[in-house]
């Protein structure tokens, strides 16, 4: 049986409405000050018939070696032990991901992010905006781990994530089931504001640095670009995803 770490009080708290019977054991550290600040996770915890193990500081940072958690996360001095219960399909579901979603699909592609950072930060958009799925590789991208998992602030639990061998090849198979694909590219010529979301869409994402892949960029319907005013020439991939997402969102629903 495999185990994942969540940490971060937004992230566990997510885990306990969600999945409570996951948890294996919630830690935290034995704080007058802190514990009086994660009373609300508390309490929920005690209804969800959680068992809630309060630790020294020396204990806290024993448990943290142990488990592999870098003192560098922002682990906000808690994190549970939970049954691994993310479920990630891969490119077999994706037919059949589309026939249940919405009539007009809005799905969101990422070309191989390296930064976990950047990876779970797409994800809690992607949750705000409401996309059907996100579509990810399998190799030579971050993994869904606990600090994923803590900057999406719960949005693991709610998301639909398709993990595939080959992005081309699922972005033609989108095609196929009548997607239209929309590639991000700061050497675009069209805005993005200039293009029909309206339809069923797939929007690309490239990976830091590097951006769009040549072979991503191929298969793409559409190329366009967000309009870049100031004396930097690119975004950070996750806060371009959040205004090419909700560029989507605008044409739908507010048109």
């Amino acid at each position: 049986m495999s185990f994942e770490l969540v940490y971060g009080v937004h992230a566990v708290k997510s885990k306990l409405k969600v999945h409570p019977d996951s948890i294996e054991v919630l830690y935290c550290l034995k704080s007058k000050e802190r514990i009086a600040k994660m009373q609300e996770l508390i309490k929920l915890a005690e209804q969800k018939k959680v068992a809630c193990e309060f630790v020294s500081k020396t204990k806290f940072a024993s448990l943290m070696q142990e488990y592999e958690i870098s003192e560098q996360v922002v682990h906000q001095d808690v994190f549970a032990k939970c049954v691994s219960n993310i479920r990630i399909h891969d490119e077999a579901d994706l037919s059949s991901l589309l026939q249940r979603g919405q009539k007009t699909p809005l799905i969101l592609v990422l070309d191989g992010l390296q930064d976990p950072h950047n990876l779970g930060a797409c994800i809690r958009t992607a949750d705000a905006v409401g996309v059907d799925f996100v579509v990810f590789p399998k190799d030579r991208s971050a993994n869904v781990n606990a600090t994923v998992q803590k900057v999406a602030s719960g949005a693991i639990e709610s998301v639909t994530l398709v993990a595939v061998t080959n992005i081309s090849r699922a972005l033609k198979l989108l095609q196929s089931e009548g997607v239209w694909i929309v590639g991000m590219a700061g050497e675009a010529k069209e805005y993005l504001y200039d293009l029909d979301l309206n339809i069923s869409t797939a929007i690309v994402m490239g990976a830091e640095g590097t951006g769009l892949r040549h072979g991503t960029k191929k298969v793409c319907d559409y190329l366009a670009k967000l309009p870049m005013n100031g004396r930097v020439s690119s975004l950070n991939v996750s806060v371009a995803t959040g205004a090419a997402l909700y560029e989507a969102v605008r044409q739908r629903d507010f048109v």
